[in-house]
């Protein structure tokens, strides 16, 4: 204490002094205040760290300078400077205030006053880890699809912040499948993504290396289609059969194979099925002629079942022929008409053994007195399959006449 007030007077006296001259010089004009934004640079960063604050922007010097200065004044003769050494990097990478330090750089130039003084850091540790490498082909267009990727690189290394790298799960190669159907062969820039596939560190990390060359095989897809079963029947059945119906198990078939191959085809056939000469019903295991390159959807053998059902042959036939009376007793019967026509149906072969005289209609007179009547003709018991279809005309009219009455014999004379 004695020391400061040792000679007081003498030091009162210079501080007074000091502050006449300094205002004297103010007011004389030999120096200039003003203000210049001065960029911040960081120095003396810590080993192996990263800063994460990016920018670290601007701050706004108020200086003096001195009028005799050969130049005017500009951001080049200040540094402004945050000492980075000064992060407590057990707390990385939380936030934290260093001071801003600005100096000029040239003689003649004091700094009054730093706005702001200081800024707010991020710095984190550098990290670096290996990560597998996954392709993203996109949505694949319809009616293609894709091989197995082939990549140059199956890991990659990140480098950047440790609470960055940390978050990072793989790194996805981005392709776009085009309808041409061409395949991929090119570079593909990588793109680092979380556990959910978003993407995590972009501008803050490095990929080593930034592309991997990928290759995928791009083709069109088989497709299915539903198509009938086409049963190819050849020859005739046994003379008086035919063939009644046919019965495929199953009716239709699904069909896989690429579109162009399966374009146009509405049914499959059977192999050739033979049924010359058959006379009862025939049962096949049939081959599907499939064309090349397509198969049925369930992967079975191409077989079906073909039932041909054979019955005798069914036709009609119309005979011509006389009419008789029965029934008359000794009445006399006398149809009006000679002849009429009957139509029958049935097995060919029946109806071609059957002549006029299998066939004789009758009129039935029974109990009618003598007279003239219309009459529905008949026909006897036809053989097994054969059918009556007509006989024309339905009705004919007959004349019943009483039996003549016999001229007596004369009595000889005596």
């Amino acid at each position: 204490m004695r020391i400061l007030l040792r000679n007081w007077h003498l030091k009162l006296s210079a501080v007074l002094l000091a502050t006449v001259l300094y205002t004297g010089l103010v007011f004389s004009g030999s120096f200039e205040e003003d203000s210049i934004n001065v960029r911040v640079n960081g120095v003396n960063a810590p080993d192996s760290s990263i800063v994460m604050s990016g920018d670290l922007g601007l701050v706004e010097v108020r200086y003096r300078a001195s009028q005799d200065l050969p130049t005017t004044v500009s951001e080049q003769a200040f540094a402004a400077t945050v000492d980075l050494s000064e992060y407590d990097m057990e707390r990385a990478p939380e936030p934290q205030v260093l001071d801003v330090v600005v100096e000029p750089l040239v003689e003649g130039i004091e700094i009054l006053n730093v706005l702001p003084p200081t800024v707010r850091m991020e710095i984190d540790r550098v990290e670096v880890r290996t990560v597998p490498v996954e392709v993203d082909p996109g949505e694949v267009p319809a009616g293609l699809e894709i091989g197995e990727p082939v990549v140059s690189d199956e890991e990659v290394r990140v480098r950047g912040p440790a609470s960055v790298v940390g978050a990072v799960d793989r790194v996805v190669a981005l392709i776009r499948i085009d309808d041409s159907e061409i395949d991929v062969n090119r570079p593909v820039n990588l793109v680092a993504v979380d556990v959910q596939g978003q993407p995590v560190g972009t501008g803050l990390i490095d990929i080593e290396p930034e592309t991997v060359s990928v290759q995928v095989d791009v083709r069109a897809t088989e497709t299915t289609q539903t198509v009938t079963v086409r049963p190819d029947i050849e020859g005739t059945p046994a003379p008086g059969f035919a063939l009644e119906s046919l019965a495929v198990e199953p009716v239709t078939v699904t069909l896989r194979g690429l579109p162009e191959e399966l374009s146009g085809i509405l049914g499959v056939s059977t192999e050739p099925l033979s049924i010359a000469g058959s006379s009862e019903d025939q049962v096949f295991e049939a081959q599907l002629q499939l064309p090349d390159g397509v198969e049925l959807d369930d992967g079975e053998e191409p077989i079906v079942t073909v039932t041909a059902t054979i019955g005798p042959s069914v036709s009609s036939r119309t005979f011509v022929v006389g009419v008789i009376c029965a029934g008359a007793g000794e009445n006399e019967c006398i149809p009006a008409i000679d002849q009429l026509t009957i139509t029958l149906s049935g097995p060919g072969g029946a109806l071609s053994a059957l002549g006029p005289g299998d066939l004789t209609p009758t009129v039935d007179a029974s109990g009618l007195a003598p007279g003239t009547y219309d009459l529905a003709p008949s026909i006897g018991a036809l053989p097994g399959g054969v059918e009556l279809l007509n006989i024309t005309p339905g009705s004919v009219s007959v004349t019943v006449n009483a039996p003549a009455t016999p001229t007596p014999t004369p009595t000889p004379a005596p």
